[in-house]
């Protein structure tokens, strides 16, 4: 093998390494966020504070009414973190469906 495969390989191990970093990096900001409002919605429970709706409730709501579960429930989970079926039925709750 001469040094130009040799190069080849570390050039595709390194470029698969900064890939996997990336998205690493990208879902750690992601939890951490969530953490953050999970978090804030602790303390507001244990303050004794009426809890308010997320803001996204409201594009999610005007979603449905134009008939766009589908990106209704990409939102949820985009802006929530929710699994598909926790979105799914978080996005039907919201409907008043079941």
């Amino acid at each position: 093998m001469d040094l130009s495969w040799i190069l080849v390989i570390a050039g595709a191990i390194f470029a698969a390494i900064y890939l996997v970093y990336g998205m690493m990096d990208s879902r750690l900001k992601a939890m951490e966020k969530q953490l953050a409002d999970m978090q804030k919605t602790i303390a507001a429970i244990n303050s004794g504070e009426p809890l308010k709706e997320p803001p996204v409730n409201e594009g999610l709501r005007q979603l449905v009414q134009n008939g766009k579960d589908v990106e209704a429930i990409k939102m949820a989970r985009e802006h929530l973190g929710l699994s598909l079926l926790e979105a799914k039925r978080y996005v039907d709750s919201l409907n008043g469906s079941k």
